[in-house]
């Protein structure tokens, strides 16, 4: 890693560590609301972690868990042992549609409806609705698992795989430090601590915290935005939002790539055109590979700098690392500051990007990896700009993509 690269790599992490300080939430803690909301508000509150910690099943499924782990033959076996099986899940679902009937977990229910993480299942009933949602959080984390403690290749490879080979033997040493430390933390803790903290702990040592950088945007990097979006006249504007579609340098060392430079400039010509009162950049550090450089943030320095752009006109969304969540992610922030999801917003890039976007597979693809399609395309206005539509259920949470839940 050369010296800019490395100075770039603390800054960021000091920036982000900062910001989790000030909201008094870790980072672990924020990886785990944003991946696995449920367990997130098993873990938080109280009512919730007694039922749970209370119920015989679930005391009896974690002491199993924890035995097996503990016990497992190998490094790689306790790593295998620390995953949810299909039986594991099944059983632990079953109590959960059990407690469904509880107060607390009737609150529950009306809250995770609310946020809308578990968007396609809020149609279902309390029990199924729960049983559903417990099922994507378990399934979540035995993903973290696979890719980051046993290698599995995930679906991005090139730019989310783990830093270490998996048969060697930097990481056996570390799998065995990780066994020890999750046995003393599980140990009298609730049924799913071995998985969770399994799972935490390889994301941890793979330093793969991108999905919660600069986080609590509004203290931080959008906090001058999102003031101004609490005060803006939608009614000026033909469109809510300008999402710039960047693209991610390839060289080391490099910041903004030169085509990000060019969709930034483009863009910032639609908005002293009126066309809306706000620019998003979207891209997280994604290219190349564990780059310290994040491209939300990258684009939007460019455009307050290079382009006289106020900074209180630009919405940086830094967890995208696919065409496909730059849409979501900036529909999800659309839905949390009040921006209008009865409006248009137009998408800006490269025409061959935009080609991409518009495809006849595009929505599909769409579909599976996000499980929902949160946009409806409207007019191509030109090569370079499309409209597009925001779908509220955006807010459901894909964690079979960890690093972009």
């Amino acid at each position: 890693m050369n010296i800019r690269r490395l100075l770039a790599s603390l800054l960021l992490a000091f920036c982000c560590l900062a910001a989790a300080a000030q909201s008094g939430l870790s980072r672990q803690q924020r990886l785990v609301q944003k991946n696995f909301p449920l367990l997130f508000r098993l873990q938080t509150q109280d009512a919730l972690s007694e039922l749970v910690e209370n119920d015989a099943t679930l005391v009896e499924l974690g002491a199993q868990k924890l035995a097996a782990f503990s016990g497992a033959a190998s490094e790689e076996a306790s790593v295998q042992q620390a995953r949810f099986s299909d039986e594991e899940i099944a059983r632990a679902g079953k109590r959960f549609a059990y407690l469904s009937t509880k107060p607390a977990f009737r609150e529950l229910a009306a809250a995770l409806r609310k946020a809308g993480t578990y968007y396609i299942y809020n149609g279902l009933p309390n029990a199924e609705f729960l049983k559903k949602a417990w099922e994507q959080d378990a399934r979540g984390i035995s993903n973290v698992i696979d890719v980051y403690g046993l290698g599995k290749k995930p679906h991005y490879a090139a730019i989310d795989s783990i830093d270490f080979d998996a048969q060697g033997q930097e990481l056996a040493r570390l799998r065995a430090t990780v066994r020890e430390n999750v046995c003393a933390i599980a140990a009298g803790g609730p049924f799913y601590c071995v998985p969770l903290h399994t799972a935490l702990s390889y994301i941890d040592i793979s330093d793969r915290y991108e999905a919660v950088d600069f986080e609590p945007m509004e203290e931080g990097i959008n906090k001058s935005a999102y003031e101004a979006v609490a005060r803006t006249d939608w009614n000026k504007y033909p469109y809510t939002v300008i999402l710039i579609l960047g693209q991610g340098p390839e060289r080391e060392g490099e910041a903004i790539s030169p085509g990000s430079r060019l969709r930034a400039r483009y863009a910032a010509e639609l908005y002293r055109q009126g066309k809306a009162p706000f620019l998003v950049t979207s891209g997280g550090r994604v290219h190349p590979y564990k780059t310290p450089f994040s491209e939300a943030d990258q684009m939007k320095r460019y455009l307050v700098e290079n382009c006289g752009i106020p900074e209180e006109a630009v919405i940086a969304e830094p967890h995208a690392r696919h065409t496909t969540t730059n849409i979501r992610n900036t529909v999800r922030i659309m839905v949390e500051r009040g921006i209008p999801l009865d409006r248009p917003g137009l998408i800006t890039s490269g025409s061959g990007h935009v080609n991409y976007v518009c495809k006849e597979g595009f929505v599909p693809f769409c579909e599976k990896m996000m499980y929902v399609v949160p946009f409806r395309l409207g007019r191509r206005l030109d090569g370079r700009t499309v409209e597009f539509h925001p779908q509220a259920c955006a807010t459901q949470v894909a964690p079979i993509d960890p690093l972009d839940p």
